[in-house]
């Protein structure tokens, strides 16, 4: 009998969770909102949120990153933040695929490269709101990896991580 007022009452809770999981997920942001309380927008202003990443940013001679954000349904609504995500990924992967590029025979362009990823701790992707812990330290041993002239770190979240562009 103990047991079934325990199913009862874990059932319940469940279901006010989801309950207000769902009003949370589907009510709409007229305000602008701080970084911990992100809403959903259309494609177009995460496209427009993406674009204005990709200006902001530094980029390798030897990359152009996408004039828009790629590979994504135009009809569905994107967490704010994601069009910035998207372009600082872009961004952690071509300056490591620079780096992967240089090390070994242009000092001055991988040194440019470590400058470059040096910044990735402290943006906006990478933030205690955006990325766990263990994200931000593996990033952060690849990092100091490759400060070493060790390259396997980069080339493991080039080889999971990064598309081929």
């Amino acid at each position: 009998m103990n047991n079934h007022k325990y199913q009862i009452r874990a059932f319940a809770v469940l279901v006010a969770a989801v309950a207000a999981f769902s009003v949370a997920a589907c009510s709409h942001e007229t305000e602008k909102q701080s970084s911990e309380e992100r809403g959903f927008v259309s494609y177009d202003e995460i496209n427009a949120e993406y674009k204005d990443s990709v200006a902001q940013l530094d980029w390798p001679e030897s990359y152009t990153p996408p004039a828009d954000l790629e590979g994504e349904d135009t009809k569905l609504t994107f967490q704010s933040g994601f069009g910035d995500t998207r372009a600082s990924i872009l961004f952690e992967c071509a300056w490591e695929r620079e780096w992967l590029n240089t090390y070994a025979t242009a000092p001055d362009q991988a040194a440019a490269a470590i400058e470059q990823l040096s910044k990735v701790p402290n943006m906006g992707y990478m933030s205690p709101q955006r990325a766990d812990d263990a994200t931000r330290r593996v990033f952060n041993d690849y990092l100091d990896r490759a400060k070493l002239g060790d390259p396997s770190g980069f080339q493991e979240n080039i080889d999971i991580n990064c598309r081929s562009n």
